[in-house]
């Protein structure tokens, strides 16, 4: 990762709503030393273990439950800075209903992730995505969220990223919706597995899980 980062925005505009002579164009950005890194145990893999057909429901969904992956963001020195998430397999998202968190039955796409498709092309199911236990050097956080639509520095609460990477997460002060500049962070994601019916499935040889999806620090 580089250690010097150059954020640059042009803004090009007039003093009239109607065309002048003149336009004034500014350019902006931050040169810093500043470079965090993110890092998940296990190498960033949820293993469901071995999972046996004949334990299933044939005619309906089955939820294979929800599993714990740490995750911390290590800055060299206090720097505000969230991330992305997009979902790399996004094409095989069968998004069938799953729970994330306390929300229920949740089915968008942008809220769901891939897990592969079987042989056959079947799309084998979806899981969601959350955020437990946050903390921001060594104390408790609220995890906070930034539409790319929205106006800038707006943000509200939320540990639910989305798998599109339209939305930033980023990390507050408990009760407060401002960016903090965090040299440390820590939290957990919480997965949770939803997949077809094995009728719908057919699957006759060994098939594997294929979720992946791609973390991406962004510096704010």
């Amino acid at each position: 990762m580089k250690k010097v980062i150059l954020a640059t925005v042009i803004a090009l505009c007039t003093t009239s709503a109607f065309a002048g002579e003149t336009a004034v164009l500014k350019i902006k950005g931050t040169l810093t030393n500043a470079a965090c890194s993110a890092d998940m145990t296990n190498g960033g893999v949820i293993d469901y273990g071995r999972i046996a057909l004949g334990g299933l429901n044939t005619a309906a969904n089955n939820v294979l439950g929800q599993k714990q992956m740490p995750v911390t963001i290590t800055c060299t020195a206090p720097t505000k800075v969230g991330f992305t998430i997009i979902d790399d397999r996004a094409d095989s998202n069968a998004q069938l209903p799953v729970d994330i968190d306390k929300n229920p039955n949740q089915t968008a796409k942008y809220f769901t992730y891939g897990i592969g498709k079987t042989t056959g092309g079947v799309k084998i199911g979806n899981y969601s995505l959350w955020m437990t236990d946050v903390m921001a050097d060594g104390v408790a956080a609220d995890p906070i969220g930034h539409n790319n639509d929205w106006a800038e520095g707006r943000w509200s609460k939320g540990g639910f990223p989305r798998s599109d990477a339209f939305n930033t997460i980023a990390f507050g002060a408990t009760g407060n919706t401002d960016p903090l500049a965090i040299t440390n962070a820590t939290f957990n994601f919480i997965s949770n597995v939803v997949i077809r019916d094995t009728a719908t499935l057919a699957i006759t040889d060994d098939t594997q899980l294929d979720g992946q999806a791609t973390m991406t620090l962004v510096y704010l």
